[in-house]
């Protein structure tokens, strides 16, 4: 009888240890562009993993256990979104909420994290702003960085997640409408360093037209 319980704590031993060797770790931030919210909690397993995530701010990473299922986003308990974790241990991603509180959307990216040509800056953009506009990003007021891009264009069209080299160094990113030279936005005195990259994220609502809410071009630190 003792050998048999023996035999059956070693079985559950083994099972224990194979079963946490086989999760590993992803590392996870949060980036919070949904103009009416306040501050934002990531959720995994029901657990809160990253708290207070304010509007236009972006988390650090965060180690996740690959084996976690499903995660949420909540504003003071109230889940605003929910959807299964689907990460691979080492990796790296980034989670971009969007849209409203009451229609929130999440962008769920895989970070590639991609060392710059020597001597250059790496630089993106993504358009998450909640409104019917197609922009031109510029550097200064003349030369163009990205054009034409539309709403959320990244999610059917991968190659636009890719990032572009640029000389490192100070300057202003102006928002334009596609093909004209009405300014919607200017980012001032951006400071581009060699070696880093970034992503410059548009946000806000159509409908608001000053103040936090409104259209507004950030750039975040990858």
């Amino acid at each position: 009888m003792k050998k048999g319980i023996y035999l059956l704590l070693l079985v559950v031993i083994i099972f224990s240890a194979c079963k946490k060797s086989s999760e590993g770790t992803a590392n996870v931030r949060v980036i919070n562009l949904v103009p009416n919210s306040t501050n934002l909690d990531f959720n995994v397993g029901g657990t809160l993993q990253i708290g207070s995530i304010g509007y236009g701010n972006s988390s650090s990473y965060k180690g996740i256990g690959t084996n976690t299922p499903s995660f949420t986003i909540t504003q003071a308990g109230t889940i605003l979104f929910s959807s299964a974790l689907g990460v691979a241990a080492n990796n790296f991603y980034t989670l971009y909420l969007y849209d409203s509180t009451t229609s929130m959307k999440v962008s769920f990216l895989q970070d590639e994290r991609l060392t710059p040509p020597t001597g250059k800056a790496n630089i993106r953009f993504l358009h998450f702003y909640k409104g019917n506009v197609t922009v031109d990003i510029r550097q200064g007021t003349s030369a163009n960085m990205f054009t034409n891009r539309s709403a959320t264009d990244h999610i059917s069209n991968s190659s636009l997640l890719g990032y572009t080299a640029f000389d490192p160094g100070t300057f202003n990113v102006s928002v334009y409408v596609a093909g004209t030279n009405v300014q919607l936005f200017q980012f001032p005195n951006f400071t581009a360093e060699a070696g880093k990259s970034y992503t410059f994220a548009l946000r806000g609502f159509s409908s608001v037209t000053s103040g936090p809410q409104s259209l507004q071009l950030i750039p975040i630190t990858d």
